[in-house]
């Protein structure tokens, strides 16, 4: 299965509905015992389905049987492959998100918008001051979709990254709604250069949802896909 060396490739995949054993095979041992040592069913199908159509992908994408795809892991513990495909993976509520890409940094983030959050107390701990400004000048009804809008932004680019928690959210700055959104400033500046960085907000179809992605460079095409049954059963091209 192609990937260009001009495109991204987004997979939307609903993982509710879809049954843990189907995947168990594609796994590894540890792999299936890390799935379930989740105490919520959903939690473990969540994994278990995630991982599974991960090790899937990219056995297309590389040409591998999946049994033989070894993951490695960067000094903050983002997976990584070998063979020059870059990729990441996110998850929320029904829905898993995985970018692929060729050799090209990517970071990828999936939310359910959930009003039982308490949002105006995240805000204040995760935007920076001039982002939570803007933020509370938005009328009420707009705060819960677009701080979501920016936690996935900045998500994606910590994600890209993978520097784990060594950059905490407030210090990177994005633009939003409803400007175009895009990287502005970020105080750990000797670990996130603003202008290597392109951040966009993606839509996976249901609107109880924000995304977005973000890539090392100017963005590609950005090719959104659905992982079907029919997708499960496709022999490697």
């Amino acid at each position: 299965m192609p990937i260009s060396q001009d495109s991204i490739q987004v997979w939307i995949v609903r993982v509710a509905g879809r049954n843990i054993e189907d995947w168990r095979p594609v796994l590894n041992q540890s792999e299936w015992e890390r799935a379930m040592r989740f105490r919520m069913p959903a939690d473990q199908a969540r994994f278990a389905v995630t991982r599974g159509i991960l090790r899937t992908l990219l056995g297309r994408y590389l040409r591998l049987p999946t049994a033989d795809i070894e993951f490695g892991a960067n000094e903050y513990g983002k997976p990584t492959v070998d063979g020059g495909i870059k990729f990441n993976v996110a998850h929320s509520g029904d829905f898993a998100l995985l970018a692929f890409a060729k050799d090209t940094d990517i970071g990828v983030d999936v939310e359910r918008i959930s009003g039982d959050r308490v949002v105006g107390e995240l805000a204040r701990r995760v935007l920076s001051a001039s982002e939570y400004e803007r933020f509370v000048g938005l009328a009420e009804v707009e705060r819960t979709p677009t701080f979501f809008q920016i936690w996935t932004l900045k998500e994606s680019v910590l994600k890209a990254i993978g520097s784990g928690l060594s950059i905490a959210p407030e210090c990177i700055e994005v633009s939003f709604y409803p400007e175009e959104p895009k990287l502005l400033s970020c105080s750990a500046k000797e670990m996130v250069d603003v202008n290597e960085w392109t951040v966009r907000s993606l839509s996976i179809g249901h609107g109880d949802y924000a995304a977005a992605i973000a890539v090392r460079g100017k963005t590609p095409a950005i090719e959104m896909k659905y992982f079907t049954a029919a997708d499960e059963r496709a022999d490697v091209r």
